[in-house]
């Protein structure tokens, strides 16, 4: 009779039935079946111990596909925990460098690429990951410059991290946490509209009708071609009018319109 290997301490699954799942999330992913590969995916982290390299593995999938979904939130977040638990993973530290970088993180996304070059296994990808690198510090150039020469990476970090959870708590509804978010990011750097925009966008849900609007004013006074502040400011009138009236927003970042061009890579 066959020996079968003994399965791994806490898992519930020999390693083989996780490597074969592994293999079919990837090629779910690569034929574009993007469903498909975040249910085996998932179906991995029920069996496996959450510390285990097979675990990041699934995770690190999950975010690549969340990536070429363009819910980079998402991304970031699933492949923040993939980096934790597999920190010598120089494809997991690129695929978050590029979430990063299209969730407004640009600070964390150079540190990242940073990362990507220093850990082995880089293989064929090498050169591409110099490249991003590349790309990366001369983004970070141009914020720097933004906010002046003694703003350091660590601060442009912290900022950007305070604006991201700003529109996270955003999302959730948390307009006066969110609103302390965007107050912070700002207190740090007065030099992006999005951030006041934001503000406005939780000065108005609160009813705070005269501060909304000198929120869009100000985010006008940064970029005079920042669109959605003139929208914001032609409803406020509406608002004004109907108060008890719940109206939608969309948060924004400063990165809305860019065009990607993802390539998220798997070993």
């Amino acid at each position: 009779m066959p020996q079968h290997k003994p399965r791994p301490k806490g898992w519930l699954v020999g390693k083989q039935q996780v490597d074969d799942w592994l293999a079919i999330a990837q090629r779910q992913m690569a034929a574009k079946d993007y469903d498909a590969a975040l249910r085996t995916a998932k179906r991995i982290l029920k069996y496996i111990p959450k510390n285990a390299p097979a675990y990041a593995d699934a995770l690190g999938i999950m975010g690549m596909v969340y990536g070429f979904q363009k819910v980079f939130e998402l991304s970031f977040q699933t492949l923040s925990q993939a980096v934790e638990i597999n920190p010598n993973d120089a494809f997991l530290w690129y695929n978050r460098g590029l979430a990063a970088r299209f969730t407004s993180r640009t600070g964390l996304s150079l540190r990242d690429f940073e990362q990507a070059t220093r850990s082995p296994g880089q293989g064929r990808m090498a050169e591409k990951f110099q490249e991003e690198l590349k790309f990366a510090h001369k983004i970070i150039e141009s914020e720097i410059a933004l906010r002046g020469k003694d703003f350091t990476l660590d601060q442009l970090i912290e900022q950007q991290e305070l604006f991201q959870q700003g529109n996270n708590l955003s999302a959730q509804g948390k307009w006066q946490e969110a609103e302390a978010s965007f107050r912070s990011s700002i207190a740090m750097g007065d030099c992006l509209p999005q951030p006041w925009g934001n503000l406005g966008i939780c000065l108005a849900m609160q009813k705070r009708f005269d501060e909304a609007e000198a929120a869009y004013k100000r985010a006008l006074e940064v970029d005079p071609k920042y669109d959605r502040a003139k929208e914001h400011l032609k409803n406020l009138a509406y608002l004004r009018a109907h108060p008890d009236e719940t109206p939608k927003f969309a948060i924004t970042s400063p990165f809305e319109k860019v065009k990607t061009g993802l390539t998220m890579v798997e070993e």
